[in-house]
């Protein structure tokens, strides 16, 4: 009953506390003495409500779009939200690069990266993410729905664009961007190309929710003791707003229970990494190496890399190139 409330912003936070201020009116005349014991459980209630929202917060500032007409920017519509969109088409018999950004980035912030591919003749394919560059917004933002919506972008531009599609393609995702991907990996067969999926690159990758919820925490300074309450209440938004499947732990949002690749993974790491500490990607390391496809893995640990605003690392550069001259061909 209350799925389509969580949905919304505002709505529950103002629901409890009107009716929150109510009933303290109606102890105050009628059970005085139970009157603060109303309030002080009102003002919880409200303050749980208003936690929960700012969970689900998006980036506050947007970057620019990727305006120039050789990437044939354009928006799709997916379940009522507008996608931006951005394409090149390649050579013939040379694979695509799905391109994927990261948190409060756009697609504009990965074009250095792209120099490899595009010199040797790959198609590549860009969505801005909601909520970021030119994608429309949601009201509560989830790494779900986004990934729900970047396939929807995709298959618009499959059906559109057969020829960005021929031969296999790969994935190139950085922090937020990898853990699309890894989401990605576990729903192929939504997808398309899912059966094409050739190889993923994963630069400074997020690998899981339990590290993010706990620095949602400290940034928003909940109490250690209302922690298991506010996380209880998120799950139950992120099934209003995302369905199945139902998360009862927060370990459902990591690897490998949110994804994992079967293909050969090329890792790309800032070390150290500024932003996100090492646990990220020393959980997808351990989660491959115990699935028995360590060997699939390529680890590139960078000292010069850092995990924010490296546009363009020469280094990071020459180990793509090398990367994927040694796992894609010309049929």
């Amino acid at each position: 009953m209350l799925d389509p409330l969580r949905r919304r912003n505002h709505v529950l936070p103002l629901l409890v506390m009107t009716l929150g201020l109510g009933l303290t009116l109606a102890a105050l005349a009628l059970m005085p003495p139970l009157a603060w014991v109303v309030a002080s459980l009102s003002l919880l209630l409200t303050y749980l409500e208003l936690m929960t929202q700012w969970s689900f917060r998006a980036p506050a500032k947007r970057k620019p779009v990727l305006a120039e007409d050789d990437w044939n920017p354009r928006v799709v519509q997916v379940n009522g939200v507008s996608m931006q969109t951005y394409h090149r088409i390649g050579r013939p018999n040379r694979p695509t690069l799905w391109m994927c950004h990261g948190w409060t980035a756009a697609s504009q912030r990965m074009v250095g990266r792209l120099e490899p591919f595009l010199e040797d003749g790959w198609s590549v394919v860009m969505v801005d993410l909601p909520n970021h560059g030119g994608s429309g917004g949601l009201q509560k933002w989830t790494a779900e729905q986004s990934c729900t919506l970047a396939i929807g972008a995709v298959n618009v531009l499959t059906r559109e664009q057969p020829r960005l599609f021929q031969k296999s393609v790969f994935f190139y995702g950085h922090s937020m961007g990898g853990f699309i991907g890894l989401r990605l990996s576990k729903r192929r067969e939504e997808l398309m190309i899912g059966d094409r999926w050739s190889g993923w690159i994963l630069e400074s990758p997020m690998t899981g929710y339990t590290e993010i919820f706990d620095e949602t925490c400290n940034l928003l300074r909940v109490p250690s003791v209302l922690r298991p309450w506010l996380l209880a209440k998120t799950l139950r938004h992120v099934y209003a707003i995302n369905g199945e499947p139902r998360l009862s732990t927060l370990s459902q949002a990591d690897v490998p229970a949110w994804g994992m690749p079967a293909e050969p993974v090329l890792l790309i790491q800032a070390d150290p990494d500024e932003r996100l500490g090492p646990v990220h990607h020393e959980r997808l390391i351990g989660a491959m190496g115990s699935a028995g496809r360590g060997g699939m893995m390529s680890i590139e640990k960078l000292p010069t890399l850092r995990h924010s605003g490296a546009f363009a690392h020469e280094q990071r550069e020459n180990l793509v190139r090398t990367w994927i001259r040694a796992h894609s061909s010309s049929d």
